[in-house]
């Protein structure tokens, strides 16, 4: 792997807040020689720190990491025009209270270090938008971080705290909160007024507590840690939502059959054949194809309409019959695979229809959002799954039975998180859907970028391997937010060669991984780059890699795909 700075190279959205200009060397500058004299003793070099005052006051990013730092000059908070300051991986215990006047500071990053408190004054940080405190002893947080308005990503990991001060609830701007491997034992109520968060891990605490409406929260896309508040007590196998693409005959349905079925999804089709369902997209296939549809039959002479069931609806209500009779069972709920051959030959987007917004899934397998469907769909639905009702109350089915089993509804709609009245569905995580597509075939443009995101990809090439470079690109959220903003910045800065800018530049929840790997990036970003953003003209990503020289050149997305370790350096080398 190439080897890459490990100083997250943060690039945080601009506030109007922030001064465009420079504040000019003041006249008292005594406090200067402090910190110079206070850089000579712990050994810090005049490349990490400027011993020429002019330079130093300019300086708008100072990296202390790794420099066994035990305390910080209190004169540091004389450094107005710093934006950035990285204190990683030291032996800081405290910080002086000076850190407060760093006014226009947005980045501070103190993870790996000994604080077991932090000052007050941490509190005036108003323009802060990343604050990491990952691997401390910190065992509580001052009442000032309510005035960190513009705090973005806040990350707490492994440090001890036990409470959340109540200041939490001001956070208008918090879209990303780590506190994995604290000593938790609740989380308050005022954490749902985080209304722009969208990440929230709460993992390895000894949570006994939890706000019910905490999983209502409007942006809240990614939450790891609440599975014993949320999950059935049927254990899921890991879902795949993946699409296999390459050129033709490189073995993409092979793959699919011969490896991810049966020795990754551990469905044996020769046993349970039902729990496999396969179709082929083409250019008049539908929604009633995919979904459901009513068709005219004649019956003595009599047209009459007879619902038919699609392959979605087959697959969907053969992972809730698995659902039901695993909790029955107390064991694991069978997975199933829907397969969709040559997706990239259909409309995805007519095909799919509503059912588009349930390709969106949380990391538990659940769709993160829910739709709502006709009533005849959904009466066959419960049909396919062998679920007759069983007992009524003025009106409303109260029970069902499944086989010899009752079930009352209440707890059926939270196995299979329906809502009866509302006729709402959800994807559950035993159920798969894997597609192959032809990359040669130029009906491939039918599919846009939200549809693409919401798949894993795999590239196979021409020799039938499947191009997965092994290890990590980004070992966490910090550093792969860092990334976006660089990547952002580049495809800007390329307008001339896009169309239609604005769809091309992606968001932080792109790949929504907590450690992202290299396979992740060649199959789903760098594909997205080569076939949504830079497919008319290449020449961008050509510059970028290789310094403008022409005598390289990329033909293939197997050629770009292989340069994954480059792209990701030559990304972060960025201004």
């Amino acid at each position: 792997m190439a080897k890459r700075s490990n100083l997250p190279l943060l690039q945080l959205r601009q506030k109007q807040q922030i001064q465009t200009r420079l504040l000019p060397l003041p006249k008292d500058t005594a406090w200067m020689d402090e910190l110079f004299a206070w850089a000579n003793e712990n050994k810090i070099s005049q490349n990490q720190l400027s011993h020429n005052k002019q330079i130093l006051w300019k300086q708008t990013k100072l990296d202390w990491s790794n420099c066994g730092l035990a305390e910080i000059s209190s004169a540091i908070g004389n450094l107005s025009n710093l934006k950035m300051l990285d204190l990683r991986h030291n032996q800081l215990v405290e910080l002086p209270e000076s850190i407060g006047r760093l006014s226009n500071l947005m980045a501070l990053l103190l993870c790996d270090n000994q604080l077991i408190e932090l000052p007050e004054s941490i509190g005036w940080l108003s323009n802060l938008g990343m604050l990491t405190l990952d691997g401390n002893q910190l065992i509580e947080l001052p009442e000032s971080f309510g005035n960190l308005r513009t705090l973005e990503i806040l990350n707490l990991r492994n440090n001890k705290l036990t409470e959340i001060p109540k200041s939490f609830g001001k956070k208008v701007n918090l879209q990303a909160l780590q506190l994995a491997g604290n000593q938790l034992t609740e989380i308050p109520e005022f954490i749902t007024n985080l209304c722009e968060l969208k990440s929230l891990d709460l993992s390895n605490n000894p949570l006994t507590k939890v706000p019910e409406n905490i999983l209502n929260m409007p942006n809240l896309v990614e939450i790891v840690g609440l599975e014993q508040f949320t999950q059935p007590k049927t254990k899921m196998k890991t879902y795949q939502q993946k699409i296999l693409f390459g050129s033709p005959g490189t073995g993409k349905s092979y793959q699919i059959d011969n490896h991810i079925i049966p020795y990754e999804l551990l469905i044996d089709v020769k046993k349970m054949p039902a729990n496999v369902i396969k179709t082929v997209f083409h250019p008049e296939y539908t929604y009633g194809d995919f979904v459901g549809k009513l068709m005219p039959i004649t019956v003595g002479g009599n047209v009459q309409y007879k619902f038919y069931e699609g392959h979605f609806l087959k697959a969907l209500s053969q992972a809730y019959k698995n659902i039901i009779a695993a909790q029955n069972n107390d064991g694991d709920a069978e997975n199933v695979a829907l397969v969709i051959d040559e997706i990239n030959r259909g409309n995805s987007a007519a095909i799919f229809g509503t059912i588009f917004q349930l390709l969106d899934r949380n990391p538990d397998g659940w769709s993160s959002y829910e739709v709502s469907v006709n009533e005849i769909i959904f009466n066959r639905l419960f049909e396919l799954c062998d679920l007759k009702e069983n007992l009524k109350k003025q009106g409303k089915v109260i029970s069902y039975k499944f086989g010899d089993e009752e079930i009352e509804a209440t707890i059926l709609q939270k196995k299979l998180n329906c809502h009866f009245e509302n006729r709402t569905i959800k994807i559950p995580p035993n159920l798969s859907i894997l597609a192959s597509m032809n990359t040669s075939d130029s009906s491939i443009y039918y599919m846009d970028s939200a549809f693409k995101r919401r798949w894993e990809w795999e590239f196979i090439d021409v020799d039938s391997n499947t191009v997965a470079e092994e290890g990590v690109a980004f070992p966490n959220r910090v550093e792969w937010i860092a990334f976006v903003g660089k990547l952002n910045s580049f495809i800007k800065s390329k307008h001339k060669s896009i169309r239609g800018i604005e769809d091309k530049q992606i968001g932080h929840f792109f790949i929504t991984d907590d450690v992202i790997q290299n396979a992740t990036i060649q199959n789903k970003l760098m594909f997205f780059l080569w076939d949504s953003v830079f497919n008319r003209d290449k020449k961008p990503l050509i510059d970028l890699l290789f310094d403008d020289d022409k005598e390289n050149e990329l033909i293939t997305f197997g050629d770009f795909a292989k340069q994954v370790n480059n792209f990701i350096e030559k990304i972060q080398e960025r201004e």
